[in-house]
């Protein structure tokens, strides 16, 4: 297996539906890159719908985690990891937060699809991670998930 092949991590896939609206939502873990910077968590998010199916990715990242002198992460205490958690998942908590409201609910369950080296790459350069959402359709129709949007 090359090295550009090599599982780093998993990425959740959740997806919620309401009405025709569909909504997409993708978190990419933590990892370092080849040439060992920090590449950070980040969220890709898009609503869809009949009339709009082929919408762009938006993506927010999640601050980075901080690297030290040998290329792995710092080891934290758990008061300091606690808060770092939260601080850094609290957007994504806002946008469940605001899906409940617009009464949107998840569909069939959430899916963990494996993330390459290569795939930590196209986030660092901040392109759209094309290789997990090709896995990602290739689960969903395995899994029955069906079109994107509710008829």
């Amino acid at each position: 297996m090359a090295d550009k092949d090599k599982v780093v991590g998993k990425a959740l896939y959740l997806e919620f539906r309401a009405g025709i609206s569909t909504y997409q939502l993708l978190l990419t873990p933590d990892g370092i890159s080849s040439n060992g910077r920090a590449v950070p968590a980040t969220v890709y998010r898009r609503q869809i719908s009949k009339l709009k199916p082929r919408r762009a990715w938006k993506t927010y990242s999640l601050p980075s985690l901080p690297i030290n002198a040998f290329g792995t992460y710092e080891v934290a205490d758990k008061d300091k990891a606690l808060q770092t958690a939260d601080s850094r998942v609290g957007y994504l908590a806002t946008t469940l937060s605001q899906l409940k409201s617009y009464s949107y609910t998840l569909y069939k369950q959430p899916l963990l699809i494996e993330v390459s080296q290569e795939d930590l790459e196209s986030i660092r350069l901040s392109k759209t991670p094309y290789k997990i959402l090709g896995r990602i359709t290739r689960v969903r129709r395995t899994l029955g998930f069906g079109e994107f949007i509710v008829d």
